[in-house]
């Protein structure tokens, strides 16, 4: 991220600008908890687990539709947030504008406990029960102290409804990179290394 924002500062762009960093960036779509839960699924019914994704990707189909919109109403009305954009359409409410981000906050605060929960245990599992003490809550509060750390250096410092946030992106689409490898691994181990093949899994 930090490498990112640099190269953008010195107006080398072409690279965090790509269409295929932007797909990559998309993938902050499938969280920890996400593959858990597909995971889960896949191994309780089957192919069935398909359906969790289905919804989005036909969403997504026709999503630029709507994000040109977004994009040209966000630039218009200078909205760095949902709730900016929400109380523009409203003549600049505060008020509405109080209403919106509290709405998202208390919707958005059980999903990231789930984060961290789902995170922290992938950590307790890796060093063991005994290697990181309280493990659940002291990692869990690690995590949410680094989040919070990153999202101010790279996110929230600059409020400009022009800005980017390359570093984010950058790092988001990093993160699809291992994101992918590591579930062609397992997935490659599961089918041929466990399974037997295709065949045998079909069957």
């Amino acid at each position: 991220a930090f490498l990112a924002d640099r190269r953008a500062g010195q107006g080398k762009r072409s690279w965090t600008r790509s269409p295929l960093v932007y797909t990559l960036s998309l993938s902050v779509y499938c969280t920890a908890w996400t593959f858990y839960g597909a995971v889960g699924n896949a191994a309780r019914s089957g192919l069935d687990f398909i359906t969790i994704y289905l919804g989005p990707t036909l969403v997504l189909l026709g999503w630029w539709l709507v994000l040109r919109k977004l994009v040209r109403v966000g630039k218009t009305q200078r909205s760095t947030s949902i709730a900016d954009l929400i109380s523009s359409r409203y003549g600049k409410s505060n008020g509405l504008g109080v209403i919106v981000t509290l709405i998202a906050v208390a919707g958005t605060m059980p999903y990231i406990a789930l984060q961290l929960q789902s995170v922290s245990l992938s950590f307790e599992v890796f060093a063991g029960s005994d290697a990181l003490g309280d493990a659940p809550v002291t990692t869990g509060f690690l995590l949410a102290a680094g989040l919070a750390v990153f999202t101010i250096l790279f996110g929230t410092r600059n409020l400009d409804a022009n800005d980017r946030h390359h570093g984010v992106v950058i790092a988001i689409a990093v993160e699809a990179v291992v994101k992918l490898v590591a579930l062609i691994a397992v997935g490659a181990w599961v089918v041929w290394g466990v399974a037997g093949g295709p065949a045998e899994i079909l069957d």
